[in-house]
């Protein structure tokens, strides 16, 4: 039995129409070819086979693209052409790989905002040459860095790559650094960024008085690496009060009392010598008038954070006494290696303890990305947290026993507070202020306790509206979230009503947030946010405004219309409002009369 035959494709069809077209023509003029042209190098007759296998191989190539543009086109009709995820691990990997490229975009523009503020010093004793001895024949060398050293908007100095003859050779930081100025705005003038779906529009925002310029002296950060064989003088002050060493061996860093370096953070480093000359203390960046000095140490805020580091001696004088010492070193300090992290990266902090001796321990709990209150854990750091809680917790517990039963506004207006004695008695104080109804209210934490928090969270809430006012609505999210976390360790978090003062304005920061979500285009998250600033405090305009728009967003123009309203009556003359109020009224007018026009067919 006779095999079947397939059908011709398009190509054979092509092939089969040029030869028969190419032989037609070899039976008409094969009477007219002279021998010239037969004998002409690939010809035969007047055939060009050159020619012919040309258009045979454009044949074939159109008609394989043809066949790849239909697999292309099939593939995406079936949603095989890569633009969609075929799986759940796919899309994860996928999003990895976007998370990734943003995290590398961020950090390319942190570097480059970076390096516009360093100033580069490199090789100022000469080049990291450690078996040069030619350097020990010119004598001890002394270079100082100035002002005219600093190049205009540089205020992060980096010495690096440098080495002298022995640590005779001396690079000083003078006192002259102390003066160099920084002028910072509050209010600069940027270019919010335009997203789809904006809510807010062009909303305008009551306009701040504009603060005046604000001037801070000194070096903001410095930075040693890959510093060898000398001395380093730190005289100036140090605006953030931090010093970075890395890959540097044989070098002696005095910190004198001009100085301001309460943290000092040193890493891979070997025979270091960080000595403190009554060096003030982190609590005191600044002598005040009546002020009592604070050395560094006397502080537990001042600390040495070290890791990989080998014979390093940690010095503090006084009038010119060595007053303590301690050496560290990885090695005999204990460094363990701990999953991919070796021994040199186990990280350990070098500070005073009560009484007054140096003591090296490891860092058992890294410290948060916040910023303030941000410092590594060490177990005794967090044995004293332990028991203060313990104590906070007893504390409330004896208050509960002993709290205010009632209070009660008399005729004058003077509150009568009446508490419960151990005799089972009561005593009515009218001389209660509320400062005193504070510590009884929050005496679970201490003021300083307060303070630190509430100062951090206003950090965040600052920074958040920076990054707003810059248009990096999803930045402020993140700053303004981590604002209301750690506002949650106060101790009013369970009970932000609005007859008590609030420890931190947590209504304004929610409504700031459900700003930033509208500018982001969720409406449903801006309304939540909104909507808990409103139970906080109901006289928040900016939170009703922003709770009818997100409402008017979600296209619920019935429950916008009260919400715009009530914002209206506490602001008659904002003109936003009032526009939004009336827009929220067409709209519904018009979903009305559609649902009438809809009810009647």
């Amino acid at each position: 039995m006779a095999a079947e035959s397939s059908p011709p494709t398009a190509t054979a069809k092509a092939l089969e129409t040029e030869a028969s077209m190419s032989s037609s023509s070899v039976t008409d003029d094969s009477a007219v070819i002279s021998t010239t042209q037969a004998k002409r190098p690939g010809r035969a007759g007047n055939i060009d086979y050159d020619k012919w296998d040309k258009k045979a191989r454009d044949l074939v190539q159109d008609v394989e693209q043809q066949d790849q543009e239909e697999q292309e086109a099939s593939k995406k009709a079936l949603g095989l052409d890569g633009k969609y995820a075929l799986s759940a691990a796919e899309k994860e990997e996928r999003q990895k790989a976007k998370n990734a490229k943003m995290v590398k975009k961020k950090l390319e523009q942190f570097q480059k905002r970076e390096s516009s503020v360093r100033e580069e010093l490199r090789e100022l004793l000469g080049p990291v040459n450690l078996d040069d001895e030619t350097k020990s024949s010119d004598g001890p060398k002394t270079v100082r860095i100035t002002r005219d050293m600093i190049d205009a908007g540089k205020r992060v100095v980096c010495i690096s790559d440098t080495s002298g003859a022995s640590q005779n050779d001396t690079i000083v930081l003078t006192a002259d650094l102390s003066l160099l100025e920084s002028k910072m705005k509050a209010n600069a003038t940027q270019t919010p960024k335009a997203y789809p779906e904006d809510s807010e529009n062009a909303v305008e925002e009551k306009q701040q008085e504009e603060e005046k310029e604000r001037k801070i002296f000194g070096i903001i950060k410095c930075f040693l690496s890959n510093v060898h064989n000398c001395t380093i003088l730190i005289k100036c002050k140090v605006i953030s009060g931090t010093l970075e060493l890395s890959h540097c061996t044989n070098v002696v860093v005095k910190v004198e009392k001009e100085a301001t370096i309460a943290t000092v953070q040193a890493d891979l480093c070997e025979d270091l010598t960080i000595a403190f000359n009554d060096a003030p203390s982190g609590k005191n960046m600044q002598d005040m008038p009546g002020q009592k000095r604070i050395y560094w140490g006397q502080d537990k805020e001042d600390r040495i954070f070290h890791a990989g580091v080998k014979n390093t001696k940690v010095q503090i004088y006084r009038d010119g006494y060595l007053e303590t010492e301690r050496t560290v070193d990885y090695v005999k300090d204990g460094a363990k290696a701990i999953g991919n992290a070796s021994e040199k990266e186990f990280q350990f902090v070098t500070s005073c303890g009560e009484d007054g001796e140096l003591m090296t321990e490891a860092v058992v709990r890294e410290g948060s990305t916040t910023g303030q209150n941000a410092r590594p854990m060490t177990k005794r750091d967090l044995e004293a947290e332990k028991q203060r809680r313990e104590k906070a917790a007893n504390m409330a517990v004896h208050m509960a026993e002993n709290m205010i039963k009632f209070k009660e506004v008399n005729k004058e207006g003077a509150k009568k507070v009446v508490k419960s004695t151990d005799d089972n008695t009561t005593v009515v104080d009218e001389a209660a202020n509320e400062e005193d109804e504070l510590e009884e209210v929050y005496a679970s934490m201490s003021k300083e306790e307060i303070d630190a928090v509430v100062k951090e969270c206003d950090q965040n809430k600052a920074r958040g509206n920076e990054a707003f006012g810059a248009g990096e609505y999803a930045q402020a999210i993140l700053l303004y979230s981590l604002a209301l976390d750690k506002a949650d360790e106060l101790p009013d978090a369970n009970d932000p009503c609005p007859a008590k003062k609030q420890l931190f304005p947590r209504d304004v920061v929610l409504s700031n947030r459900a700003a930033s979500f509208l500018k982001l285009g969720q409406h449903e998250k801006a309304a939540a946010d909104a909507q808990r600033a409103r139970k906080i405090n109901p006289q928040n305009v900016k939170a009703l405004f922003r709770h009818g728009l997100a409402l008017h967003a979600m296209k619920d123009y019935e429950a916008a219309i009260p919400v715009l309203a009530e914002a209206h009556k506490i602001e008659p003359k904002n003109k936003q409002i009032k526009e939004a109020l009336q827009f929220a009224e067409v709209r519904m007018n018009q979903e009305m009369r559609k649902r009438m026009q809809g009810s009647n067919q």
